[in-house]
């Protein structure tokens, strides 16, 4: 891949990461307690991350020095994706080797994420479910059922975060989250985001939705 479009990515993490922090912030959410009461390192086991669709991946490294940081510790982070499309998981997996990244774990899943279900061994105990660029109105039932599947593999202290291209379509996704049974802790505008070409109103991580399940 050439140098612009890295260079391109680059910046468009670099955008992403600030508009997470703020996200996060304005949240009120924090470092989850361990058993000693305090956060980060003393929490048992790895910091995990759920990326569903996440196609080539490029804001792994992103997401785990945002969350890392977000959990108040050093502790390890495990980043799983899921993309119904190998091809793109090959260069996520390359990417992901390529962070020079011993310390944490990345694994690449070809799966539907509409029936994540299916793969019990991924458990029900991840911190964070993330989803980039979620394409609600492409297929409305499709996505209703990701978003459901997003919530399930949540901790119960866990949080979903999606980021949206559109306004209208960031709109619908915040009512269809709520309908499956998420709660809107906050939504924030990205300041610095790129537009896209392609289409009008279109630009790269233009708004951020942090939501944790009902209570």
């Amino acid at each position: 891949m050439s140098s612009e479009f890295e260079n391109i990515y680059r910046s468009e993490n670099a955008a992403l990461d600030r508009v997470l922090r703020r996200a996060l912030k304005k949240s009120g959410a924090g470092p989850r307690p361990g058993p000693g009461g305090k956060a980060g390192p003393d929490v048992a086991g790895p910091f995990q991350i759920l990326d569903l669709a996440c196609g080539t991946c490029r804001e792994a490294g992103t997401l785990v020095e945002v969350f890392r940081d977000f959990d108040g510790g050093d502790r390890e982070v495990r980043l799983v994706g899921a993309d119904i499309r190998d091809r793109e998981l090959d260069e996520a997996a390359a990417r992901a080797r390529a962070l020079g990244n011993a310390r944490d774990s990345f694994e690449f899943l070809t799966e539907n994420c509409a029936k994540l279900g299916r793969h019990r061994e991924l458990g029900k105990d991840f911190d964070v479910t993330f989803l980039r660029h979620q394409n609600y109105w492409n297929d409305k039932a499709v996505w209703q059922r990701i978003f459901e599947q997003g919530l399930e593999k949540l901790k119960d202290d866990g949080l979903l975060v999606i980021t949206s291209y559109f306004d209208r379509e960031h709109a619908l996704a915040l009512k269809a989250l709520e309908r499956a049974g998420a709660e809107l802790i906050v939504t924030e505008r990205n300041e610095d985001t790129r537009l896209l070409l392609d289409t009008p109103g279109k630009s790269v991580d233009r708004h951020v939705a942090v939501f944790r399940k009902k209570r």
